[in-house]
């Protein structure tokens, strides 16, 4: 079923365009918030997925943050330098190596955490608990259904 039609889509209402000035606003206003502390907001995000369970290894997250796997590497090596993130060699497939926050990197995502969560009240200071609570689960449908579409047309081109 179609919702939208060119004109639905100008560029004052295209949800595209929404979406993408939201998330480049939005990062730009919390990357400043780390100014002048040892991580940044990346580095944060990625101890964040990585301790809340949502990438085990390098290649998950290269994904999760849309970096190459060799800008994934020196993100995984700076945060292992800095004693936030270790690397363990799966013992039944050595090939495999899982990535874990340490506690020291638990300790970085609950204390800088603060400052995102902050950022994020304030961005949606305009709007009340139920919109932000719809907002929110309409966000989580459409990246399912993005997800969803990208795995389609990946699995399409592999086949071909």
């Amino acid at each position: 079923m179609a919702w939208f039609t060119l004109d639905d889509c100008a560029a004052q209402r295209s949800p595209g365009r929404l979406v993408r000035r939201l998330a480049k606003l939005s990062t730009s206003y919390v990357e400043a918030l780390f100014d002048g502390v040892d991580l940044s907001f990346t580095q944060w995000i990625a101890l964040k997925v990585i301790r809340d369970g949502l990438v085990t290894n390098a290649g998950e997250l290269a994904r999760e943050l849309g970096i190459t796997t060799g800008a994934t590497t020196r993100l995984i090596d700076g945060l292992e330098e800095q004693g936030l993130l270790e690397r363990d060699r799966c013992c039944v497939d050595r090939r495999v190596v899982k990535i874990a926050v340490t506690e020291a990197g638990g300790v970085a995502v609950v204390g800088l955490g603060a400052r995102v969560v902050d950022a994020w009240n304030l961005l949606i200071a305009d709007i009340d608990q139920a919109e932000a609570e719809a907002f929110v689960a309409t966000l989580a449908k459409l990246l399912a259904t993005a997800e969803r579409l990208t795995d389609g047309i990946k699995q399409t081109e592999a086949a071909e």
